[in-house]
This record gives C-alpha cells, structure tokens and sequence, in this order.
C-alpha cells in the first residue's frame, strides 16, 4: 500500500509537505513545479487521496479540513469515567462541530518510540496534536523536528516547551486555595494519598505548613499509580500496619479516593463518620457513590474543547505565539467530608 511517506522519498519532500498538498490543496507550501511533481507521483503510484473536498466559506473559498490527532500519555488515564477520558470526549465533540477530523489517537504511548510516533503522525496527514497527560521531552522534541504542532491539554505538564500551547488549570494554586479554606483549616490532623511528585501534594503540605497544623509523616501514604486498584492496595497495607487514622485524607485524584474508600468499606471503617476523605477532579462515579464523594472540580470536557479551538486557532495563523488558557475549578460538597 502506498503511502504519503513513499512519495515524500520519491521527491525528496517532508512527509509533511507532501500532506499539505495533497490532502489540503495547499498551493502556498511548495512551488507549482513540486506542486505537479507530486500529483503526477500520486497518480502514478495509486496513492488514495483520503481527504474530502473543503467546504466553500462564505466567500466560496475552499476551507481547509484540519487533520487532528490526541495522545494519552499515560495509560492508566484511558479508564471510562477518569480524568483524561473526559478530556477526549471534549476533543473529540469540539472537532466534529469544526468539522475537523481526528486523523490519529493513542491511549498507550508505551507501543510507540518518538520517531514511530511521529511517522504515524505524517502518514495520518496529521498537523496538530493534542497531548493528554505525562508529557514526554523526547516526543515534544522530534514533533517539534517535524513540524507539527502541539498543544498540551488538562494534566500537570513534566516538560512545557515555550512554543507549546497549554490549556488546564493551575494546579498549586487552585489546589492550595481550597485545601487552605475548605480542609486542612476544618481538621487537627489530615492525610494524604497519591503521588508526592505532584503539586497537589505540594499544595497539601504547603496548606498545613501556612495553617500552622502538625503533619504527621505516618498519614502520607505515597504511591505512584492513579488507578482505583493501586489506591486500594496502598490503603489496605497502611491499615495493615497501623490503627491510627487522621481526621481526614485529601486524595490527589477521585479513582484514588475510590480505592482508598473501598479499602475503608473492607475494613469495616465508616465514611465519614470514624474518616473523611477529599477527591480530586470530579469524575463521573463520585456523585453516584455512597456516600457521595466530595471534591475539587476540574472542567475536563471544556479543557478538551479549548485545546481543540487553541490547536485550530494556532494552524489558521490567528496567532504566532503560544497561549496559555487556565480555567477555574470549583469545590463540589456531598458527603464525604
């Protein structure tokens, strides 16, 4: 099978070039000597030309279809009902009402290596990628290499390059507000269960630190994954070793809350009467739990919908700089706390 990879050797081209011309009729990006170089090749070898005719503006100009991808970082963000599922489900309304198509996506980084990621990307015609959790500095840097744009939607960003568009909240702050005015200040003794590399648990220490409240290193129960399971497992074992519970546990993320309570529910501890517990995020299944969870809401469906107007915003050359777009959370109360 013939693909756009083929031809762009055939003419010495960038995968990307040759995309541009054949699948967007973009008369702009070579000379017009290149221009029927390459449908003379299209022709020649049978490529499949797989995008449809732009739609006229109306002007009657031909407007181009953007070519869309999303990749999920981390996997254990691909779960129905979690932090990044929801971000996808934004990405995914937002183009289909621009009349854009999602070219390409991944839920498992792990299957490929930067430059593999990068060939699917340009034989997908692909121009702008929308980069859900656990940012890479490798793969941000040959995507850079080959031209295509990013824009990093939702999750705390590891590596943030300059010319990259972000959309999300602000972590720390947003965390350290509610923690400050609505948890550690209500509690003598609080806990924490997730990750320690996270802002969240920056916020979390920095809360008892400003208040002036008593940390207990015992009640840090530190773990890596944001699955329901790993939070359950990390719970069991500190009830394993120890009795002792604080007044109540913020969870850095609303699966790890999950997995905490259950681990409460096996152990015959009640919710929120002998401990309380803090989510984050406000997925799906905290307001159809028993007792509800109560947490910080993250706007995950609208940051898949503003990362998709920064990702077509920046390809229409609205804009030559970077953006940042940072949305509010908001403290959600049910009965958990």
């Amino acid at each position: 099978m013939v693909t756009l990879k083929d031809i762009a050797e055939k003419t010495n081209l960038s995968v990307t070039t040759v995309s541009r011309v054949v699948n967007f009729n973009d008369t702009s990006i070579c000379s017009e000597e290149t221009q029927k170089l390459i449908w003379s090749l299209v022709e020649s070898m049978n490529y499949k030309v797989k995008n449809k005719k732009p739609k006229p503006n109306k002007d009657g100009e031909a407007q181009p279809i953007y070519r869309l991808a999303y990749v999920l970082g981390l996997s254990s963000f691909a779960a129905q009902g979690s932090y990044g599922y929801h971000i996808i489900k934004g990405i995914e309304s937002e183009a289909v009402r621009r009349g854009s198509s999602i070219s390409f996506n991944c839920l498992n980084l792990e299957l490929y290596k930067p430059e593999e990621l990068c060939d699917r990307l340009q034989e997908a015609g692909v121009h702008a990628i929308i980069w859900v959790a656990g940012t890479e500095e490798d793969y941000l840097r040959m995507l850079k290499t080959k031209n295509i744009q990013v824009t990093v939607a939702g999750i705390e960003p590891g590596v943030l390059p300059e010319q990259v568009d972000y959309v999300g909240v602000d972590f720390y702050p947003e965390t350290l507000k509610w923690l400050k005015t609505k948890f550690v200040n209500q509690f003598e003794r609080t806990g924490y269960i997730g990750p320690t590399y996270s802002s969240r648990y920056e916020a979390f220490a920095d809360a008892n630190k400003i208040l002036d409240k008593p940390l207990d290193p015992d009640f840090i129960i530190a773990h890596d994954e944001w699955d329901i399971g790993a939070a359950k497992a990390a719970m069991s074992a500190y009830l394993d070793r120890s009795d002792r519970l604080p007044d109540a546990f913020f969870a850095a993320s609303d699966l790890i809350a999950i997995g905490a309570m259950n681990a409460f529910k096996e152990r015959g501890i009640k919710v929120p009467e002998q401990v309380k517990i803090l989510g984050f995020d406000n997925n799906e299944m905290a307001g159809y739990l028993t007792p509800g969870l109560t947490t910080i809401g993250v706007p995950t469906f609208e940051i898949g919908v503003m990362a998709v107007q920064a990702a077509i915003s920046r390809l229409k050359e609205e804009r030559s700089f970077p953006v940042r777009y940072i949305l509010p959370t908001r403290f959600i109360e049910r009965q958990t706390l």
